[in-house]
């Protein structure tokens, strides 16, 4: 009898590198990877506007999801400003507390300002916890619990809102699994150990630089919010509203199919990052085209539906990815911080007024003619800024480890190894990166001799005598 081949296609994965390899994950990590999974579900499916639906009765009503929604964004971006890595074990666990306290007020009491002032307050405790549960996710995790961690909580995402839409999480019996889920999620606090996060959140002469090109990430995440889960779910709502179609029924079904897809690409797919930015763009362009035409062609609203659902959650899938990697690539607190106050502020919240106004049109007809025109602008858009993130992909450290198990930062080590000095390490990095030394002296401020200089030096230390002798030495950190 002939033995399978041990060194086939999925053995060979499965002793991969590879970020969606399931052995990536770590026992001592679960409190860090649990939390992050259900908490995240339960804000975004019980919590916030994005699943808010106005079909079917949840734990809160559309207008207290907008004011918890809006509120969590604006203390998350608050408190990220002033958190201390040494604090999260402490205000999660306070936040935790908190969060419970006021679900039970919520709860109990009759009296609407008392229930309006408990809602405002979890607002507040929901981004307090964010932002404590945030720090290990992007300091603790490895590239792989990041990656099945956000990933795994929108899977989650999408079937508890299928399952309140198909009313079976509702009435009293809603409340409780919601209850108990939450209890589930906060529990894992009291499992957090001091000492997980590096002693120094800031970069090191051994950390890379983070380059400004890296910071063309907000800007997309930033846009995807506003466009896909603002505007997007604006138009999917008030559409649902007139529509004899189960569509918000179609959106959870495409969400969990975009789940499959996000991971399928990261098996199947090595450059992938301009491809899910592309894909979850097109899904949104071609959905609002389908959504134009529903009117002579009903059953498109479906596609439009389902098309937003996978758009939707790989685009958000990879906005919390890459924070998560680029993060800890570059041990920066800093782009924690700004991609949080973008995200929240600027996109979160414009997204929230943008689909409330979508969503409070009087008339479908010149929505159909408006989607029309923004799906054209969109491709047009994204046709536009394709060619960018296939630069920055080329072009910046982090996007070569966003497919691998741990961000991978031993090169700063090899290049300490031999006596590199800071200005030699610059030059020789861009040199692997494929640079000129016109383009080098014009990206450090150095005339042109200067850079030569540093190359000279560079071989001379290293014993070679060209870039392909240069190239072939660091062909595993590069």
């Amino acid at each position: 009898m002939v033995k399978p081949a041990k060194n086939g296609l999925l053995a060979n994965f499965f002793n991969s590198d590879n970020v969606a390899n399931i052995k990536g994950i770590r026992w001592q990590n679960l409190p860090y990877f649990l939390i992050w999974l259900i908490y995240y579900a339960w804000i975004v499916a019980f919590s916030t506007w994005w699943t808010a639906s106005p079909l079917s009765e949840n734990l809160f009503g559309t207008g207290v999801r907008e004011l918890l929604h809006s509120l969590n964004l604006l203390s998350s971006a608050v408190f990220v400003l002033f958190i201390k890595k040494e604090w999260y074990i402490q205000t999660a666990r306070i936040g935790a507390a908190l969060i419970v306290a006021g679900m039970i007020v919520y709860r109990v009491t009759q009296n609407a300002y008392l229930q309006l002032a408990s809602s405002a307050l979890l607002g507040i405790f929901f981004g307090i916890v964010n932002i404590s549960i945030l720090m290990p996710f992007v300091f603790v995790l490895n590239n792989t619990e990041k990656f099945f961690a956000v990933a795994g909580s929108f899977a989650l995402v999408n079937l508890l809102s299928l399952l309140q839409e198909n009313g079976v999480l509702q009435g009293s019996g809603g409340i409780i699994v919601s209850f108990v889920t939450l209890l589930l999620a906060l529990s894992m606090t009291l499992f957090f150990k001091s000492g997980c996060i590096p002693a120094d959140l800031e970069q090191t002469a051994d950390t890379p630089k983070i380059k400004p090109r890296a910071y063309w990430t907000l800007f997309f995440n930033c846009l995807f919010v506003i466009l896909c889960k603002g505007a997007g779910k604006g138009i999917l709502n008030r559409t649902a509203e007139s529509s004899c179609y189960p569509l918000l029924l179609w959106y959870c079904i495409g969400g969990l199919a975009g789940c499959l897809l996000f991971i399928a690409i990261f098996i199947l797919v090595k450059k992938i990052m301009a491809i899910l930015w592309n894909i979850a763009f097109a899904c949104l362009a071609v959905g609002l085209f389908c959504n134009a035409f529903a009117l002579e062609t009903p059953e498109l609203v479906t596609v439009f539906a389902f098309l937003l659902g996978v758009g939707n959650t790989i685009g958000m899938i990879n906005v919390y990815y890459l924070l998560g990697v680029i993060g800890k690539k570059y041990n920066s607190i800093l782009y924690v911080r700004h991609s949080i106050i973008l995200i929240g502020i600027c996109g979160g919240i414009s997204g929230i007024v943008v689909g409330r106004v979508l969503n409070n049109s009087t008339s479908t007809s010149p929505m159909s003619i408006a989607t029309s025109f923004v799906s054209v602008g969109i491709i047009t858009l994204f046709l536009i800024l394709s060619p960018v993130l296939s630069q920055t992909k080329e072009g910046d450290e982090w996007t070569k480890d966003i497919n691998r198990m741990e961000v991978n930062n031993d090169s700063a080590q090899a290049f300490k190894k031999y006596q590199l000095s800071k200005r030699e390490t610059e030059v020789c990095r861009l040199l692997l990166q494929g640079y000129t030394l016109r383009q080098i002296s014009v990206m450090l401020s150095i005339a042109y001799p200067t850079a030569n200089t540093y190359c000279t030096s560079v071989y001379r230390k290293l014993n070679i005598n060209s870039r392909t002798e240069l190239l072939l030495m660091f062909k595993d950190e590069h």
